[in-house]
């Protein structure tokens, strides 16, 4: 940068920082910043320059005379002068990146796309670089209107700039960090409502209520003593979500300081920038419903927890996360179950919880008609299962995981989530290693990656076993995979892996055991050989197996498995089949 202008004006050259000084020369070069590479008449500068105060006569020749010194101190502009005159005006030349107001605005964006994508982390971080440039009061040798338009919209951008720090802050999990944001927004601008909003809405998500409704009782003080007016719309909603808990109370409800916020912990992800951003700009459109689908260990609840954890602070009224395949049963009783949990999570006592599915289920969205909640539903089965746990509240969120492809609730945002690539896959197993990633060369960690098919519960469990395992070298691992995987696994993994498989019956079990014979990649004539069956047949039984997440589609007439799926098809198949005396030895019980 060569033109620092928030704060006393500097110009940073090569040979170091050149003082302008003060006067009418400063002024000068001053206002000319303030619209860079745009004409200003002699008449403009004029006034601005000597402000409330007689013209002298010489004011014109007075002028040449401090484009004339500026000139000889600033450095050129592409060859040419960096001040360029014409009749009866003058311009300032300046380049990308050399005004320190428009990095600011490079930062920015910056932050939005971090944001967009995913990382708040990032966002934060580029957006305290962009308010570490303010050095005090900007174009400090500007006086009187021409001054006053200028300084109102830079204000307001460092305002704009701290409230969505706060905002990212609070995504990154530092919630105090974003509470000493705004509350020195609005100790400096205490009219601001948006920041005053923001501000009573941390405090309430963070369990600080009376300091929430303290906070609004300041902010209504202010506006009313200095601008004669009530609190607009976002102060007065989020007045309302810190009395909601009180209000809940009184009508027999959660007591105040129970609402529920059961996401389990957050896990670094690796990769998966695309699937977090398409869940967020879900959320920013209210869509009510997102659906994350991939196969057993690929990821799906990392994600959306993780997710869930950046969404929190939106979702005032209680963050619930519900398992349905841990329900007890699949579709419409898992349901039941679950709903019985939630509507005791909300407050209602069991006596005036309903026993039919249906009006368990009205009960339910009868509760939260009134809140903004967020619901984690975890490996849905079906649509039965999902249908009586969604709230109808349009300021309620459900994200839900399925390994099954083959429904979709309308009106929901789907997300497949694939295995890692080969670097994501390698940058997780490293990170889970934590020290002892570091003595792990790059192409082994790739290995690990290629064995494990990028499923990061698979990854995890070999980064796990190299962890107890002291003696053990990476390069080892690699060689136990190879070898046999259910080594490695554990039995969590092996199982969620083959539970979909055991829920098969007929041609299609048969063609899921098949694919431990199968390569990799095939078409329906292979696998038909396989059953022994038509190619029709085989197909319808291939789909059924992509809808259960067991197989991919590689293209119209393709198919392709995954290396654990294969490995844990043939652990799994009955005796009797071609297996290799170590894959029954390890079969899954």
């Amino acid at each position: 940068m060569l033109f620092h202008v928030l704060g006393p004006l500097e110009v940073h050259c090569a040979t170091g920082t050149r003082s302008i000084g003060a006067g009418k020369r400063a002024a000068l070069l001053a206002i000319l910043l303030t619209k860079p590479n745009v004409w200003l008449t002699t008449d403009e500068l004029i006034a601005t320059i000597w402000p409330e105060q007689a013209v002298p006569t010489s004011a014109e020749a007075n002028l040449k005379t401090y484009v004339w010194t500026l000139r000889r101190g600033l450095p050129d502009h592409n060859g040419g002068p960096r001040i360029e005159s014409r009749p009866g005006g003058y311009r300032i030349r300046i380049g990308r990146g050399e005004l320190d107001v428009d990095r600011v605005g490079e930062l920015a964006e910056q932050a939005r796309l971090a944001s967009a994508g995913g990382d708040p982390g990032t966002a934060a971080a580029r957006l305290e670089q962009a308010l570490r440039m303010w050095r005090g009061r900007p174009f400090a040798e500007l006086d009187g209107a021409a001054a006053t338009e200028v300084l109102t919209n830079l204000d307001d951008l460092r305002l704009g700039l701290a409230e969505r720090l706060a905002e990212a802050q609070l995504a990154a999990g530092h919630g105090q960090d974003a509470l000493i944001t705004l509350r020195a927004i609005t100790v400096d601008a205490p009219l601001r409502e948006a920041a005053w909003a923001q501000l009573i809405r941390v405090l309430h998500v963070t369990g600080r209520r009376a300091e929430a409704l303290a906070a609004y009782r300041q902010a209504r003080e202010f506006l009313s003593a200095e601008l004669g007016v009530e609190p607009g719309t976002a102060l007065t909603e989020a007045h309302r979500l810190a009395l909601g808990d009180s209000h809940r109370t009184a009508l027999g409800g959660t007591p105040v300081g129970s609402v529920r916020r059961e996401l389990p912990r957050d896990v670094p992800l690796a990769g998966r920038r695309a699937e977090l951003a398409a869940v967020r700009r879900a959320a920013h459109d209210a869509v009510p419903v997102v659906l994350v689908e991939g196969m057993a260990g690929v990821g799906k609840t990392a994600l959306v927890v993780h997710a869930a954890h950046q969404l929190a602070a939106d979702h005032p009224d209680g963050q619930f996360f519900v398992r349905l395949g841990d329900a007890g049963h699949p579709g419409t009783s898992g349901a039941a179950a679950a709903l019985d949990r939630l509507l005791r999570g909300v407050g209602v006592p069991d006596s005036e919880i309903p026993r039919d599915l249906d009006e368990r289920s009205a009960l339910w969205r009868s509760e939260l008609a009134r809140r903004r909640v967020l619901l984690v539903l975890d490996d849905v089965p079906d649509p039965d299962a999902l249908a009586p746990l969604l709230p109808a509240a349009p300021g309620c969120l459900a994200l839900v995981t399925t390994r099954n492809r083959g429904w979709h609730p309308g009106g929901a945002t789907r997300i497949r989530l694939a295995p890692l690539g080969a670097e994501d896959s390698a940058a997780l197993f490293r990170s889970a290693l934590g020290g002892r990633g570091a003595d792990a060369d790059q192409r082994t960690l790739l290995a690990v990656g290629q064995r494990c098919g990028g499923l990061p519960a698979a990854l995890r469990d070999a980064a796990a076993r190299l962890q107890c395992r002291p003696h053990w070298t990476p390069r080892r691992l690699v060689e136990e995979l190879d070898d046999d995987p259910c080594r490695v696994l554990s039995d969590a993994v092996r199982r969620s892996m083959v539970d979909s498989g055991r829920r098969l019956a007929g041609r299609e079990l048969a063609a899921w055991y098949a694919l431990g014979d199968l390569p990799g990649e095939f078409g329906p004539p292979a696998a038909a050989r396989a059953l022994g069956v038509t190619v029709g047949a085989a197909r319808l039984a291939l789909e059924t197996l992509v809808d259960q997440g067991l197989l991919d589609v590689a293209s119209a007439d393709r198919y392709r498995s995954h290396v654990l799926v294969r490995h844990l098809a043939r652990c799994t198949a009955p005796a009797g089949r071609p297996l290799r005396e170590h894959h029954r030895d390890r079969r899954v019980a």
